[in-house]
């Protein structure tokens, strides 16, 4: 049986796998990405009060952590460890995505 904590989690991170879906399709920019993502996290209750299941939580951190990273290409320095391009953001993004699926069971 699916329980309040279970919908609440699953509703949660299908946001996330729905946004990260259109990136990696192409139909929406790494730079609408980087905002949506943003601005959907700095609203996102549920995650930011703890309640969300942690296997959840430890990929979504981890994602805005590449997030942070990411640098568009007229900022993007191959030299500097600390950004990421496009590219390399959708290969993380990618792999971020089926564990995401993996948890939810598609």
């Amino acid at each position: 049986m699916v329980d309040e904590k279970n919908i609440m989690d699953r509703v949660c991170v299908q946001k996330y796998a729905y946004l990260i879906d259109l990136f990696l399709s192409n139909e929406i920019t790494a730079s609408v990405f980087d905002l949506c993502f943003i601005r959907i996290r700095r609203n996102d209750e549920y995650w930011l009060s703890g309640e969300l299941d942690r296997r959840f939580s430890k990929i979504l951190d981890t994602i805005f952590l590449d997030v942070d990273e990411y640098a568009p290409n007229e900022l993007y320095d191959p030299n500097n460890k600390f950004n990421i391009d496009e590219v390399e953001l959708k290969k993380r993004l990618e792999k971020h995505l089926i564990g995401l699926k993996t948890i939810l069971g598609m």
